[in-house]
């Protein structure tokens, strides 16, 4: 198995990619393709390459906020497949491109054989709870434009890594939390600073350090603790 575009297919020890290469597939996502419904069984793990999935909470009134993204330094169903086998939230492409796919029971096994790829799991995990607890603060007390330059920076960062974000103000909003006329708002701020420009369904970053200025302070804060988290050694409860 050649290198990958996915840092936890990279943890993979070569005998094991071997074996299990011909159960992946190599796939391209559609931005809105659904890949998992709430409350239904993980058939498929998803490595994004270049592809950007989001994590969508659909509350009771029937409203739907994005409560994560998964880029190519995750997988989708990495956790839920080795553990209740259900998924919680329904998944979906919130930007085009390319995926490795494999059966939930063939990650299992893949899993099992690879101890760099548990070790791997088990810092993904902990960089997602980081996230989250820190992201509780950020909505709490950061503006939306600042928040919305961090989420702009991280998604290009996970997906394309390139200056222009295929994204709607409806999926920034979803992203946010926030109502769309919110986001208008703070993307025309940024506009007018000419920081951004928005058409056609993408947003392109005109001026990289400019967008990084006006980002909340999270963006460092959870650069520097990914950092530690992906430089640790093995995790071991014994140590």
């Amino acid at each position: 198995m050649s290198r990958r575009q996915n840092w936890l297919l990279n943890a993979v020890e070569p005998a094991v990619q071997a074996r299990f290469e011909p159960h992946m597939r190599h796939i391209r996502l559609s931005r809105g393709q659904v890949l998992q419904h709430a409350g239904q069984q993980v058939s498929r793990v998803y490595f994004p390459e270049g592809a950007l999935i989001g994590v969508i909470c659909a509350l009771a009134t029937g409203e739907t906020v994005q409560t994560g993204m998964i880029g190519w330094d995750g997988a989708l169903g990495a956790f839920e497949a080795c553990g209740t086998r259900q998924s919680a939230f329904q998944a979906e492409a919130l930007v085009e491109g390319e995926a490795w796919a494999m059966t939930a029971e063939d990650y299992r096994g893949m899993y099992d054989a690879s101890p760099a790829l548990r070790t791997a799991v088990h810092k993904y995990v902990e960089i997602l709870l980081t996230e989250a607890r820190q992201f509780v603060a950020c909505n709490a007390l950061h503006t939306v434009e600042a928040r919305l330059s961090r989420s702009i920076l991280e998604a290009l960062e996970r997906s394309c890594d390139g200056s222009t974000l295929p994204a709607t103000q409806e999926t920034l909003a979803q992203m946010l939390g926030v109502q769309r006329t919110t986001v208008t708002a703070a993307i025309s701020a940024l506009q007018a600073g000419g920081v951004l420009r928005t058409a056609r369904g993408q947003i392109e970053v005109l001026t990289p350090a400019e967008l990084e200025a006006s980002a909340c302070i999270c963006r460092e804060t959870l650069q520097a603790a990914r950092a530690q988290i992906y430089a640790a050694g093995a995790f071991s409860c014994d140590s």
